[in-house]
């Protein structure tokens, strides 16, 4: 029940502000710098020059009250909790952990393989799953990428949309899981019935799983968004023209 509330809960504030965008609608770009955690591929971006992204955000004060209390979580609690498990995990563990993680998610590549017509894709990434899942145990061990010479392609809902040519409709920022915009947002909704950790009983159980997931990965980059922060001039802007551009490239692939 906990989880239904939750959803529902947001739909309403969602509901709130789409109706009513003028009410929330800002072109102001003197945003004071904030967010939680980024997922690596949008971390990455920041490596190569962000070129200035074009998308509406008519919601701007949901957006930057959700970046703010992302940025606050981050330092409050992600972090602290990050650094000291890092400090006590061994590193092959947590990549073991990472590894097993990525592939519990074969469901939502292999589907969205399909859906973009990459049948090819699709196939390998049945024959990762496999080869991981029995002699990798259970994923824990990369076997087929790194001894088969296997490639995974990292498909999701918000990418087949966008290869439809969807648009990105406009800027989202949700608590906790971060940048995206209302294409990726109702992918993500898609996505969640094809992740297996979501059908885990309790709820409460499946929401610790994946709560550690996110602190394993954040353990490999602490350190990157204190960094993005102190090197943008105005880091709201900047992490939604990266997520933008980020995107934009992964759909073109």
């Amino acid at each position: 029940m906990g989880k239904k509330y939750c959803f529902l809960i947001l739909a309403v504030i969602l509901s709130v502000f789409i109706l009513n965008p003028s009410a929330s609608a800002q072109d102001s770009q003197t945003i004071v710098p904030v967010l939680d955690e980024l997922d690596e591929e949008l971390l990455e971006s920041y490596d190569d020059i962000i070129e200035p992204q074009s998308i509406a955000d008519p919601i701007y004060y949901f957006n930057y009250a959700m970046y703010a209390f992302n940025d606050f979580f981050y330092f409050a609690a992600i972090k602290p909790i990050a650094t000291g498990y890092k400090a006590i995990t061994p590193v092959p563990v947590r990549k073991g952990v990472n590894n097993f993680f990525h592939n519990l998610l074969f469901p939502v590549r292999f589907a969205n393989n399909l859906l973009q017509g990459k049948i090819m894709d699709a196939g390998t990434e049945i024959e990762i799953f496999l080869i991981n899942s029995t002699i990798g145990i259970l994923g824990f061990g990369q076997i087929a990428q790194n001894e088969f010479g296997l490639h995974t392609s990292n498909e999701d809902l918000g990418q087949t949309l966008g290869s439809y040519s969807i648009g990105n409709g406009f800027y989202l920022v949700l608590p906790i899981i971060g940048p995206s915009t209302l294409r990726d947002t109702v992918g993500l909704a898609g996505d969640y019935f094809l992740t297996p950790v979501n059908y885990v009983e309790p709820w409460e159980l499946s929401s610790g799983i994946k709560a550690y997931d996110s602190i394993n990965a954040t353990s490999f980059r602490l350190g990157d968004y204190e960094a993005l922060k102190e090197a943008a001039l105005d880091p709201y802007v900047a992490i939604r023209d990266a997520y933008i551009q980020a995107r934009k490239e992964k759909i073109k692939e």
